[in-house]
């Protein structure tokens, strides 16, 4: 019993910011998927990682590299449980295990200045990668080509392509290059605590609440941007603010979870939905239920197992839909066969 209530209480706010997200991703990927533009996530997550890179160059040598940077996905889940109740014994654990365990381990409340310091100089780090998300949001907005000459699908591989590639290139100069590198696919997600998942929830809830007041002009856009233009919608103006909402969300998102874990979450519950259900509003409510469960399973199964859970819910949730693509066809199947075995009227 001891052992697990340790687990939950080392898998309480980890959950508690995956639901979290999964509630906006899921409906996000939505507009996500009926417009076509399946990696703008990624794309604006490259740009958010750019602009966390050129943040700590223009800081450096100010600001250090914090102890949280350490990629959870290469500590197993058991060993930080163990250590962070028994006690840190530094003559068996490695430099990269001690600066993780640190991370959860409390320390001296630092002086005011101290506190004045790391406020300013996070301030400064969350400015960047989130000015850089939405100037790429801006690109992908005004992207859309009239006469589709140059696929806005192409617009997206290409932004995403030059920030990777930018993004090398100024690690390349980084004695931490590796550690930066796979904490932006992999986040921090044993790592959050209580204040992180409810300053994420408070953005998360202003999107939500903006989402809400625009939810008809952006679901015609996804739906049809030629008839909307047509209407007489100033369409790239909508996408411009839809793409900088979006910016924000998957900023948010990559500093908790990563890449990988922020693509599954947005991608992932729409496609599942749309493998069971046709409306949109119906989708919605199947994606939430989808998200919800299948990240409670993955984290368990990530405890259960000792595994990374980031990679573990990434399965997880690949064998999701799996599952809903069987369940979705055989539904098909059944209908079809139904409606031909009834008899024509004369």
């Amino acid at each position: 019993m001891g052992h697990f209530g340790e687990v939950l209480k080392l898998l309480l706010w980890p959950l508690a910011a995956c639901i979290t997200m999964g509630i906006l991703h899921a409906y996000s990927g939505l507009h996500v998927l009926r417009r076509g533009v399946i990696f703008v996530d990624l794309a604006l997550a490259q740009m958010a990682a750019l602009g966390s890179v050129v943040a700590l160059f223009l800081a450096s040598p100010t600001v250090k590299l914090h102890h949280d940077s350490v990629p959870e996905q290469n500590i197993p889940l058991k060993t930080v449980e163990s250590i962070v109740s028994e006690g840190y014994h530094p003559d068996t654990a490695s430099d990269e295990l001690e600066r993780a365990i640190h991370a959860k381990v409390p320390t001296p409340p630092p002086n005011s200045m101290g506190m004045e310091d790391d406020s300013h100089e996070q301030s400064f780090l969350s400015f960047w990668p989130t000015a850089f998300a939405l100037f790429g949001a801006v690109v992908l907005a005004f992207g859309r080509l009239p006469g589709q000459r140059i696929p806005h699908e192409a617009i997206i591989g290409i932004v995403y392509v030059v920030a990777a590639a930018m993004t090398v290139l100024l690690l390349s100069k980084s004695p931490h290059a590796h550690e930066q590198m796979e904490e932006m696919l992999t986040g921090k997600l044993l790592f959050v605590d209580r204040d992180e998942v409810l300053h994420t929830g408070v953005v998360y809830a202003i999107l939500g609440v903006l989402h809400i007041i625009f939810f008809r002009p952006f679901l015609a856009i996804s739906t049809s941007s030629e008839e909307s233009e047509a209407r007489g919608m100033r369409v790239r103006l909508w996408d411009c603010l839809f793409y900088g909402m979006f910016a924000i969300l998957v900023t948010r998102s990559v500093a908790v979870a990563g890449v990988l874990v922020v693509f599954t979450l947005l991608i992932i519950p729409g496609a599942c939905a749309s493998a069971l259900v046709e409306s949109f509003k119906a989708r919605m409510i199947v994606a939430w239920l989808i998200s919800t469960v299948v990240i409670a399973i993955g984290l368990a199964f990530s405890a259960l197992a000792d595994l990374p859970s980031g990679s573990t819910l990434v399965t997880t949730f690949g064998a999701a839909l799996v599952v809903c693509l069987f369940i979705g066809g055989a539904i098909r199947r059944c209908r079809t066969n139904h409606g031909s075995s009834i008899p024509e009227r004369s």
